[in-house]
């Protein structure tokens, strides 16, 4: 998907009523086939992060609405005409494309979605043929059906909204995670049902997707199991992972609960965890280098597990094309089989704690949601090696290190980096913030490079997905071209939020300097620090040519430290 434009007519956030933000004026085809992410950025507090948590939100109470399963409880937290969580009120432009499509000549489909206050959501699209210009006059015959009909699992919309969103933050941006939070909730109690009616895993109709630190075990475990040397090489070259050695996986067999059931309440019925995932858990037994499972006969206690099963994974080329025969050769299926594996870790939440989760109007669910330990999950990674190039000068050396010795910065590449390779074929919008808090400014500088080479390398078509990044790293916001860049600022009199594209800024970001981009995007008209500043500031106002060289002798070149040769020059001068 390509976006368009959003229009926020309500109170969000910082953000105020009128907010428009226009992603893209005209289709370029030229660029929309190129990997060319958006960067907001701005000062801590300018509103850029409330831009991803607005699209966050909005599709959110989209899936809601385009989705038929929904907990009863829900009838008390959702109503399709008011969303509670916010924008309530707003319109939404953009492009989805058919996943064969070869650039823009298959054509492509323009949807608009607009929500008026107190009215639930209306979805309009047209396909467009090459060459044709974007309208659409919303008339009856382009209005697309949001909602399920009789018999209908999901709406015909459902088709037209991006098959997953996806959030990350590096910096745990609490807010941004509340509505894929609330959506693990709801698919928890998905599959409660569906076990219930003795069925067995299947995946969710819901989009929203998390990465937090354990998903992204899941991603990384995908990306390695199913793509090729080629498309791996960045990891490689930038990181020294040469290929994953072995892997367990430990599934406890908890009982999770019945859904909510009305008024009524959860009853005491308890469904296996086991007979949930047991066609695929066969499988994987089938496919194990080994496995071990144990079963407690001791059924007293109800809210115990009955038992666990360990299957060990020693990785070759061998297990590799068994693991892809087990998830029809599809890596996103394998990420999603554990994704909502660790969906089930959540199985022992109240249904009182679920309310107070669903009840949230965005703000926090810091202390709400409790966190489980090894014995209360359902699922969980252990022993998660990959061997690794620790030295490269002057002799290569190698180590096999457990996932959890890597570094935050190496984490938070890995992360990166497996999602946008993950969903290369996918509709998808991505909605990254500060993704490079924990990078060193080398990795700052390659980090936009490395994505748009490993998604080359891995065949993924750039029509498809749509990324916000959020930073304040001058080396990426310098491999952004300057009509996706936005910088925020805050305005003087009403302090709302305003966005600017660096072209209308006429500020080229790409290939600028650091200096000057801390200077046009972020206010910085000095490139030192402040207390160096400080000491350079102080020096100048002395007389004493001595003294002047003498305190400046601890102080690295820079631009600014040239003042100083510039008060001496000018002493020497007066003495003459």
């Amino acid at each position: 998907m390509k976006l368009l434009k959003l229009k926020i007519d309500s109170k969000f956030r910082s953000i105020d009523p009128g907010f428009s933000f226009d992603f893209r004026t005209e289709v370029n085809g030229a660029e929309l086939v190129q990997f060319q992410p958006y960067c907001l950025a701005g000062l801590n507090g300018s509103g850029k992060s409330n831009v991803l948590e607005a699209l966050a939100n909005i599709f959110y109470h989209l899936e809601l609405c385009a989705n038929l399963y929904k907990p009863d409880v829900f009838k008390y937290f959702f109503t399709p005409s008011l969303n509670p969580n916010g924008p309530d009120t707003f319109e939404l432009e953009y492009l989805t494309f058919p996943t064969d499509a070869d650039g823009l000549k298959s054509g492509y489909n323009y949807v608009r979605i607009r929500k008026s206050e107190k009215r639930s959501p209306k979805m309009w699209k047209r396909f467009i043929n090459p060459g044709e210009p974007l309208e659409l006059d919303e008339e009856e015959e382009d209005a697309i059906d949001l909602f399920p009909r009789d018999g209908q699992k999901v709406s015909d919309g459902k088709g037209f909204l991006p098959e997953l969103v996806v959030g990350y933050s590096s910096g745990e941006n609490e807010i941004l995670s509340i509505p894929f939070l609330k959506s693990r909730l709801i698919r928890l109690d998905e599959h409660s049902q569906l076990a219930s009616q003795k069925g067995t895993w299947e995946e969710s109709t819901h989009s929203l997707v998390y990465v937090d630190a354990e998903m992204s075990q899941a991603v990384l475990l995908a990306c390695l199991l199913f793509e090729d040397d080629k498309t791996l090489e960045p990891l490689e070259k930038e990181l020294g992972v040469m290929h994953l050695r072995s892997f367990r996986m430990h599934i406890n067999d908890h009982r999770f609960k019945v859904p909510f059931d009305g008024d009524q309440g959860a009853t005491d019925a308890r469904y296996s965890i086991f007979d949930y995932i047991k066609p695929i858990l066969d499988q994987l037994k089938n496919i194990s280098t080994s496995w071990y499972e144990h079963i407690n006969d001791d059924t007293a206690f109800i809210d115990k597990t009955k038992g666990y099963v360990l299957l060990d994974f020693y990785v070759d080329d061998v297990m590799k094309k068994a693991f892809r025969k087990v998830f029809d050769n599809s890596a996103i299926a394998c990420f999603r089989f554990f994704q909502h594996l660790y969906e089930l870790n959540n199985h022992f939440i109240s249904n009182v704690v679920k309310e107070h989760v669903y009840d949230s109007k965005g703000l926090h669910t810091d202390g709400k949601m409790p966190i489980p330990g090894p014995e209360q999950k359902a699922f969980y990674f252990l022993d998660f090696l990959i061997h690794k190039r620790v030295k490269k000068e002057p002799k290569e050396e190698f180590k096999d290190l457990l996932l959890r010795n890597f570094s935050d910065g190496e984490h938070q590449f890995l992360h990166t980096m497996g999602i946008c390779l993950l969903l290369k074929d996918r509709r998808t919008l991505m909605l990254l913030d500060e993704p490079e808090t924990h990078f060193n400014p080398d990795w700052r500088s390659k980090f936009i490079r490395v994505l748009a080479e490993s998604i080359k390398a891995g065949g993924g078509n750039n029509l498809l997905k749509d990324i916000l990044i959020t930073s304040h790293s001058p080396f990426i916001i310098s491999d952004c071209l300057p009509n996706n860049v936005f910088v925020f600022k805050r305005d003087a009199e009403t302090n709302g939020v305003m966005a600017t594209s660096a072209r209308e800024m006429d500020f080229n970001t790409y290939g600028a300097g650091v200096d000057l981009i801390l200077q046009e995007v972020f206010g910085v008209q000095h490139s030192i620090s402040e207390k160096a500043l400080e000491e350079i500031k102080t020096l100048i106002a002395k007389d004493d040519i001595n003294e002047i060289l003498r305190e400046s002798r601890h102080l690295n070149e820079s631009f600014e430290k040239g003042f100083l040769y510039e008060r001496i020059a000018q002493l020497r001068e007066q003495k003459k």
